[in-house]
């Protein structure tokens, strides 16, 4: 009965085969697949502005070093029993925040990878338009037991090796070529055969000559693949700009809740004040005093606490929410750096809403791919037409064979065969090409139309940001002269009251708008500035610095006056 099992030479072939394969470590296809896609970003990110050279490395961060920060030597009252949470906290600026969130934030490293990821796909892409080498290799050793005559058993043996090398590739005209050289011996070990063997060097070409033929419907694949590392880059430095202004709006959010919590200490704290001075006049039975105007502000001094403690809780919440978007622990401790908000200026873009959107047309990244795809769609429109018409290729063949007489597997250039011919499909059938044709013309005029939304869109954004910079400024202004107003009737109404002329009612009303003003200068100088970065970003020209610092090419925007 027939014995199948490999060979001892084709054991040894794989078993080297096997180890050659290990000694290439995770590290090194990790390092080769890196080399490759790297040098495909850097060359694309020098066609995007502000993309740099190095802000789509994805290497794992090292690990958080919060010691390197500078560290809090205060300790703040107003955040009462709950003080404890900024003990030993370190500061975090603005610019720290940044950096921290584009190197350890995951969704954005997760947008890095995408990128990175479409430029490793491009990389395939590539190689099927270069030569794609080839090896297999097989050997088998078949034994057969049979009886002849009487207890006469007899064994024959064969052993047959398999061998092939070949490459093949794909032109950018549609050509298919390949080459080959493969080896079948059989060795007749015993039995008395004899050992034959047959080699050939083979050559191929298959060339389209109507649909699929030419470099645009052959290269498209390439194409597109090129263009869509083009536009994931892009995409991610437009993401860029909305990530970095969502972390200053957060980072600015929570300094603006640790200052409403602030302020609402400093009420509670007034009323406190108050409460106890009403409660000793009352006893007094001094003029105006009444047990009335004592409970109505003991419950006003309660509503003022309960505001404190919602307040802490708020930026306690808020901080914690910043530091998950920062990529770092939320049992770390670290108060925010309290300069960036001294620092914030009332500064108008300068230039016309008119040269705003003209600024905005040029430079908005996400408007150039869809610009880009329409242009994609419309050469689809093209390939399709081309795969309307019938399937007619060119075939090339030529080999060249061993002596069959030979064993030592020598190649004999006299000993060839070679064939030309073509095969056809006249594509009867055309109601699948008909389909892709209508769809890719479908395809174009939504293409188009999503571009013009797009723009519109942004036409839109601009304006509103302009708009919304005029009220944040007037906004500013009216609460600038609200805390005026409200610091002056203050002390008026504690002056009355400190005489008893006052009412206990007016004192409530004046402590309140004095806290609600303190609340909207900072709410007003924060706001006046996240909306000029968004304006920024909306128009295209909010440049990313590496560490995701903002770089504006307004020519360094200056306040009024200077």
């Amino acid at each position: 009965m027939p014995n199948h099992r490999p060979s001892q030479p084709a054991i040894a072939f794989l078993t080297l085969l096997a180890l050659g394969l290990s000694a290439c470590s995770t590290g090194f296809y990790k390092k080769w697949a890196d080399k490759e896609t790297y040098a495909i970003l850097r060359k694309k990110a020098s066609k995007v502005p502000n993309a740099g050279q190095s802000f789509l490395d994805i290497s794992v961060p090292p690990p958080v070093r919060m010691e390197e920060l500078r560290k809090s030597m205060q300790t703040e009252e107003f955040l009462g029993d709950r003080a404890f949470i900024e003990k030993d906290a370190r500061k975090i600026s603005l610019a720290e925040a940044l950096n921290f969130a584009v190197h350890r934030n995951r969704t954005y490293l997760t947008q890095k990878e995408t990128v990175y990821q479409t430029a490793l796909g491009l990389t395939l892409t590539r190689q099927q338009y270069s030569p794609i080498f080839a090896g297999t290799a097989s050997g088998t050793k078949a034994s057969t037991v049979s009886l002849a005559g009487v207890n006469n058993l007899v064994r024959s043996s064969t052993q047959t090796t398999t061998s092939g090398l070949g490459v093949s590739g794909l032109t950018r005209t549609g050509a298919q070529i390949a080459t080959n050289l493969t080896t079948n011996f059989v060795r007749f070990l015993t039995g008395g055969g004899k050992d034959n063997g047959l080699s050939a060097l083979g050559f191929s070409l298959t060339q389209p000559l109507l649909s699929g033929a030419g470099y645009l419907s052959a290269s498209e694949a390439l194409t597109q693949s090129e263009r869509n590392v083009l536009y994931a880059i892009r995409t991610f430095a437009q993401y860029r700009k909305a990530f970095a202004v969502d972390i200053a709006s957060q980072y600015f959010g929570v300094i603006q809740s640790r200052e409403t919590a602030r302020n609402a200490y400093l009420a509670f704290k007034a009323f406190d004040f108050v409460v106890a001075r009403e409660t000793a006049m009352q006893k007094e039975n001094a003029p105006g005093s009444t047990k009335s105007s004592v409970f109505r502000l003991v419950q006003s001094r309660i509503v003022f606490e309960r505001a404190w403690y919602s307040a802490i809780r708020d930026y306690e919440q808020n901080l914690d929410d910043l530091k998950v978007n920062l990529g770092l622990p939320v049992t770390a401790r670290f108060v925010l750096d309290y300069r960036d908000k001294d620092a914030l200026q009332i500064i108008d873009t300068p230039g016309t809403l008119d040269e705003a959107i003209t600024v905005m047309l040029n430079s908005r990244l996400d408007i150039l791919n869809l610009r880009d795809q329409v242009e994609d769609t419309s050469r689809k429109v093209l390939i399709a037409k081309q795969q309307v018409l019938p399937t007619v290729n060119a075939l090339v063949n030529y080999n060249i064979l061993d002596n069959p007489d030979r064993q030592d597997f020598a190649l004999k250039p006299g000993n060839r065969n070679s064939s030309m011919g073509f095969n056809a499909d006249l594509n009867l059938n055309q109601k699948p090409e008909r389909n892709v044709l209508r769809a890719s013309i479908i395809a174009e005029q939504q293409a188009r139309r999503a571009a013009d939304l797009a723009e519109e869109n942004a036409r839109s954004d601009v304006r509103t940001g302009f708009r919304d910079l005029q009220l944040a400024r007037k906004q500013y202004e009216l609460a600038r002269i609200g805390m005026d107003i409200s610091t002056q009737r203050l002390e008026v109404e504690e002056s009355f009251n400190a005489e008893g002329l006052g009412t206990a009612i007016n004192l409530v009303d004046a402590q309140r708008d004095m806290n609600t003003t303190r609340n909207l200068m900072v709410s007003t100088t924060i706001n006046h500035t996240l909306v000029r970065l968004r304006l920024w970003r909306d128009m295209g020209v909010l440049f990313i610095e590496k560490d995701g610092g903002w770089v504006d090419v307004l020519n360094k925007e200056q306040p009024p006056g200077e």
